[in-house]
């Protein structure tokens, strides 16, 4: 069996991420918040119910002490797969977000990614990989007076994936980004999104993870590096906002 851990999988995209490693047969260790309990055992029960194995953890990764907790918790020979999932996303001008928030976003979206793949690489063995998630757009540079700390962050995060990838690639371990685009569940989504997209709709949580399996697996073995876009050709043509 195959061992994956999915951060925030207790809803949402997370979620998806999750059930649809179970259905392959992944044991998948379910992340949330300590508040998050009922929701991460609901996860977990689909992720059996679906033919895989799961266990939750709960921890505040937003420091390095909860990334600690979150690593020792995992009881695990190894980890074949980590989905860094968890992120904050946050609206408003950038001069307005307040120092709290902005530290709580780097810390969250970009630092821990990071804290948790070194405490976790050494328990992944050649062949496996990780993937972070991103947003549609990420790759290009543009600016934005709407989500610029969150925008900032996911940006740090690409540079993050391939730096990883480049370092971790004599290991055999490889290091992937997926952007979702404008999904169906979205809080911002525009009710004008089908004239917005070139394939006329929004997107799904479960197409997100259908990318996020994809790279996971033997398909993609030859694949590092990389930002994988699940939007539907949204922003295509961007130059700049």
């Amino acid at each position: 069996m195959k061992h994956a851990l999915v951060t925030g999988s207790c809803v949402r995209t997370g979620r998806a991420i999750a059930l649809r490693l179970a259905r392959e047969r992944w044991h998948v260790c379910v992340h949330g918040k300590p508040s998050c309990l009922e929701s991460a055992e609901e996860t977990a029960r689909s992720c059996r119910h679906a033919g895989g194995g799961a266990s939750v953890h709960l921890a505040d990764i937003s420091s390095l002490e909860g990334c600690r907790e979150l690593a020792d918790s995992i009881d695990l020979p190894k980890l074949d797969l980590v989905v860094h999932n968890v992120g904050i996303y946050h609206t408003g001008p950038l001069l307005e977000t307040d120092p709290d928030t902005w530290d709580r976003i780097l810390r969250t979206n970009l630092d821990a990614p990071l804290h948790l793949t070194r405490l976790l690489v050494d328990r992944m063995p050649q062949g496996a990989s990780i993937v972070n998630l991103g947003y549609v757009g990420v790759s290009k540079l543009a600016a934005t007076s709407k989500t610029g700390a969150y925008s900032i962050s996911k940006t740090g995060l690409l540079l993050l994936t391939r730096c990883l990838a480049l370092e971790l690639g004599p290991r055999g371990i490889r290091v992937n980004m997926v952007s979702p685009g404008q999904l169906a569940n979205s809080v911002d989504l525009p009710e004008d999104i089908a004239k917005r997209v070139p394939l006329g709709r929004a997107g799904r949580v479960e197409e997100v993870a259908e990318a996020v399996a994809w790279l996971a697996s033997d398909k993609a073995s030859y694949v590092t590096g990389q930002d994988l876009e699940v939007a539907g050709g949204l922003m295509m043509a961007l130059r700049g906002q």
